[in-house]
């Protein structure tokens, strides 16, 4: 069916209509008929066209059955155990146990699961987790998983996690550094008519501030939503602090660039941008800190987002070696090769044309047959960052009787957390926008994009493994 513009005269008038038509085939050959007049063009807004389009849409979904839907794995099943095996291997299965209910656990995985390996899939995510055969459940059994993980216990749980998981490998590990920053948390929410069915989605963007702990090395560890970017909240600084050092031992650090802690605490040290340093001492600071006469300075290395243009380029150069990679993979399994220099040849080749060479790594048997490729994430998340470095103090007489270690170059990896969207998909009329999303959902969102971030620094997806080396 198709909608045709009509266009009559009378009178020596001109009138336009907008009708209905579908194609139907009779004795052998195709015909039109109308099946809806929707009069003259001039009832037809912009506006009500777009009402239309919702209101089709809202009835499509209706009608498609689960019987109608392909299910599609955008992601293959090792992948799906590679997460599974990096969430004990963390230690987030275990403590999301301690707090959820069996049930409650399988939709917190699933979630994680559907976060890390299909973000793309722009849909409810209770429908999404159900055709991938992640887990069965229901919107409101997703959202009230959501609100949980911004709650206490499972607060205090994750941290313990995060700590013991890099102290061991970071230098600064008797440090954490508190800063803010500014974000938005990103949903959707809709509209209706007079008589309440048609839907108009329309996007919700609430801007978000938030104190965020790390360690030295970039590691996320714990956050705390402050009121206002003005100033630090005390409270609410007091609260992730406390929250730290049930766990912690070693010494807080709040990086205030702005001059906004009003007061000082016996349970942190402030440091701010530093003022001019002696040049013979601008060298020694890519060591570790410096002792001057009356401050402490060390080197804090901000990532950015390199712009949308550099990050398309290296996305698409990433999508032409897999596409190389795959046609290599494609030859082998068919016997066009068989001899590990032809293949390392031809994959060195399709990885450097491209200027891929720290992002992909590749693995090859010639006993077995079998070849892998790599991703390298965390690579990839490097190269798509700019480093903004900068200096700061902190002053010797606001330590008191804090033994202060040294500090090595200080890492600050959140951008990842700038724009935090809805993972959900089940949007609120616009009346409930604000209860729907709510101060605990937000935090639930937070915390399962931390955990993501948690995951994704240890081992990555990628082909298969077999047992000959990997070639960068």
């Amino acid at each position: 069916m198709f909608f045709r513009k009509i266009t009559t005269k009378k009178n020596g008038k001109e009138y336009v209509y907008i009708k209905l038509i579908e194609n139907y085939r009779l004795d052998g050959k195709v015909k039109q008929r109308v099946v809806a007049n929707f009069g003259s063009i001039e009832n037809l807004s912009p506006a009500r066209i777009n009402y239309l389009i919702s209101s089709l849409k809202k009835l499509h979904n209706e009608l498609e059955t689960p019987e109608n839907k392909v299910k599609e794995l955008p992601f293959s099943e090792s992948w799906v155990a590679e997460v599974k095996i990096e969430l004990e291997r963390s230690r987030v299965k275990e403590a999301l146990i301690e707090v959820l209910n069996e049930n409650q656990y399988k939709l917190a995985e699933a979630l994680i699961i559907k976060g890390m390996l299909a973000g793309e899939l722009n849909r409810p995510v209770h429908e999404v987790c159900g055709e991938l055969g992640l887990v069965e459940g229901t919107s409101l059994q997703f959202y009230n998983l959501v609100k949980r993980l911004g709650e206490e216990k499972i607060r205090q749980a994750l941290i313990k996690t995060r700590l013991s998981s890099i102290q061991d490998r970071e230098k600064n590990h008797n440090l954490i550094f508190i800063h803010l920053l500014p974000g938005v948390f990103e949903g959707t929410t809709f509209d209706v008519d007079v008589a309440s069915n048609i839907y108009i989605p329309q996007s919700y963007h609430k801007q978000i501030n938030l104190l965020l702990a790390c360690q030295g090395n970039g590691s996320l560890i714990e956050f705390e939503v402050a009121d206002s970017a003005e100033h630090y909240q005390e409270e609410q600084l007091q609260i992730l602090v406390n929250r730290l050092i049930n766990s912690f031992d070693g010494t807080v650090v709040v990086l205030d660039g702005e001059d906004r802690i009003s007061g000082k605490s016996d349970r942190y040290v402030i440091a701010r941008p530093a003022g001019e340093i002696p040049k013979e001492k601008i060298t020694a600071l890519d060591s570790g800190s410096v002792d001057l006469e009356h401050q402490i300075c060390f080197k804090v290395n901000c990532y950015e987002q390199k712009s949308k243009v550099r990050i398309k380029e290296i996305e698409a150069n990433l999508a032409r070696v897999s596409a190389g990679l795959e046609t290599l993979k494609a030859d082998i399994l068919l016997g066009k090769l068989n001899k590990e220099s032809a293949v390392r040849k031809k994959a060195e080749a399709v990885i450097k044309a491209n200027e891929c060479q720290e992002l992909v790594s590749y693995n090859f048997s010639e006993a077995t047959q079998k070849f892998g490729y790599q991703i390298h994430e965390d690579k990839v998340k490097e190269k798509c960052r700019s480093i903004v470095t900068s200096t700061w103090a902190i002053q010797k007489q606001d330590l008191k009787n804090t033994i202060l270690p040294a500090i090595t170059t200080v890492h600050i990896k959140t951008d990842c957390l700038k724009t935090i969207r809805d993972q959900l998909k089940v949007p609120p009329m616009n009346l409930y926008v604000d209860y729907h999303y709510s101060p605990e959902i937000i935090s639930g969102h937070i915390q399962l994009e931390m955990i993501k971030y948690q995951l994704s620094r240890g081992p990555v997806k990628g082909g298969e493994a077999p047992e000959s080396s990997v070639r960068p």
